[in-house]
């Protein structure tokens, strides 16, 4: 394993601790909601960031359906994120969105760790 796949795996596992932490800190607290969500908008804003920064370095853009559609989702994410933890209405559609965004982060983040133990990479993008 290379260093650029080690540092990778690293780097999803952590991020995959820091959702187990918030999940049991918040099955034990009951603040669940509440940490799923700022969680879920540290993510989304960290990905969307991630994004423009790259688009700034890029002279020629194409841009593809699924590149929009990951987009797309995380701005949901972040927009519902705010929006609950702004207003502090914890209905139960905040509720139930907060925490299908949250198992799709930790899916994604499970399946990237798998991709990145499977398979060599030479760089990450």
């Amino acid at each position: 394993m290379s260093k650029a796949d080690q540092w990778v795996t690293i780097a999803l596992c952590a991020c995959i601790l820091i959702y187990v932490m918030a999940l049991i800190i918040g099955l034990t607290t009951h603040r669940l909601p509440f940490l799923s969500t700022m969680v879920n908008l540290i993510t989304g804003l960290s990905i969307l960031l991630y994004w423009v920064q790259k688009q700034l370095r890029i002279e020629y853009h194409i841009f593809e359906m699924r590149e929009w559609a990951a987009l797309l989702f995380e701005a949901i994410v972040v927009g519902i994120s705010i929006y609950a933890i702004v207003s502090k209405q914890w209905t139960s559609g905040l509720r139930i969105f907060a925490f299908i965004f949250f198992g799709i982060h930790l899916f994604i983040l499970l399946a990237m760790v798998i991709f990145a133990m499977t398979f060599r990479m030479k760089r990450l993008f």
